[in-house]
């Protein structure tokens, strides 16, 4: 890990395994070396570090580029392997971060829904995630964040704040879809099926 991400993973881990008493499951999904896509449902500002602090190898983000200008946030989000992007348009420069970043043998956490999902409910996968994940041709690990929508009421009460990460989609399945629009659908969906099962599971456990 480099200097400054380590000293905040370990600062944040502080915080969460001492305050919210964070719980990590699956780590052992999570290849050691190699590029590959973490895959997560996204409730909460928190969820990037939450999936951060649940992992020790050193992942990579992306966040809306207006967030850079912002002080002290953008200063944390360079320290932090985040990429700028342009949100809610179709973003070639971001892309070609993305799948470098990838090829580089990097972990890379993405948000098939595209942003927060405030409700209880699911939101419409972007094909983004699928377009990225073809073109680097790197696994992607399934991950669920349960409790982050209540992270600082959680505080206060007893509810528990988990991440729990599945099984990879392998490169062998992802061979076999055609680098279209029609192979991020399959894709997407697959991703989304397996989060879901992660949350079914999460919330039967």
């Amino acid at each position: 890990m480099k200097k400054h991400y380590r000293f905040i993973w370990i600062l944040i881990n502080l915080l969460l395994d001492s305050i919210w008493k964070l719980k990590r499951e699956g780590e052992n999904y999570i290849p050691s070396s190699g590029g590959v896509i973490i895959a997560s449902n996204h409730k909460a500002y928190f969820d990037p570090p939450l999936l951060g602090s649940a992992s020790k190898r050193e992942f990579f983000f992306l966040a809306k580029k207006e967030l850079f200008k912002i002080g002290f946030l953008g200063w944390f989000f360079k320290k932090c392997n985040t990429i700028p992007i342009y949100r809610g348009t179709f973003d070639r420069e971001g892309l070609v971060k993305a799948v470098d970043v990838l090829k580089r043998g990097k972990a890379l956490v993405l948000f098939p829904e595209g942003t927060r999902i405030k409700n209880k409910g699911w939101g419409k996968p972007r094909l983004g995630v699928g377009k990225i994940a073809l073109e680097a041709e790197v696994p992607v690990v399934p991950a669920y964040i349960y409790g982050s929508d209540a992270f600082f009421r959680s505080i206060f009460k007893s509810r528990r704040i988990k991440v729990s990460f599945g099984p990879a989609i392998e490169r062998e399945w992802l061979k076999k879809l055609p680098k279209d629009k029609q192979g991020y659908k399959i894709l997407v969906e697959e991703i989304m099926r397996r989060i879901k099962s992660l949350a079914f599971k999460t919330k039967l456990g």
